[in-house]
């Protein structure tokens, strides 16, 4: 990633920070409290979740994941980190990997709009990305079948419920 790329990234989240403040100094500027105090909760964790994000010590992952947000204003993921402070770095490139598996796929099927939220999860035996994706027209086989001929020495598993597909890529322990 070259300096101009990681100004544009910065450049894109202060461009959000500015907007999420604006609508408090209007809530403020009417006097509706409730709601800024709503906001702020909202804005402050946000905030906890990049930094817990980013003590993973996984910054290619964490590089995508503040990519996805910031660069496909059709993609909405929100997302979770359970891994109790566990140094992750040696786990880094294959959540990357991943992660770019999974944004290629979306891309390539051309959604309009695609939710979703990826948890990550620290196990005994494995690191656990589960990533749930919620869109009226999902081909549950052709997920499957992408993320397969792209990933190499992951699990993975596809469930498939209404207008939902969840995939949980599973990287084992290495000895």
């Amino acid at each position: 990633m070259e300096a101009k790329d990681i100004i544009q990234l910065l450049r894109l989240q202060r461009h959000d920070l500015m907007n999420d403040l604006q609508i408090v100094h209007g809530y403020l500027s009417m006097g509706k409290t409730d709601k800024v105090k709503l906001k702020v909760n909202n804005i402050i964790g946000t905030l906890n979740q990049e930094r817990t994000l980013m003590n993973t010590n996984c910054p290619e992952f964490a590089l995508w994941l503040i990519q996805m947000k910031l660069q496909h204003k059709h993609i909405h993921f929100t997302y979770d980190i359970f891994t109790d402070n566990k140094n992750l770095l040696h786990y880094d490139s294959s959540l990357a990997e991943i992660g770019h598996a999974v944004e290629d796929y979306i891309l390539a099927s051309k959604f309009d709009t695609i939710t979703g939220e990826i948890n990550l999860k620290y196990n005994d035996n494995s690191i656990d990305l589960a990533v749930r994706v919620t869109s009226p027209t999902i081909d549950c086989d052709a997920w499957k079948n992408h993320l397969a001929d792209k990933l190499n020495n992951v699990l993975i598993q596809v469930e498939e419920l209404e207008s939902e597909v969840r995939i949980i890529f599973t990287i084992p322990f290495a000895d």
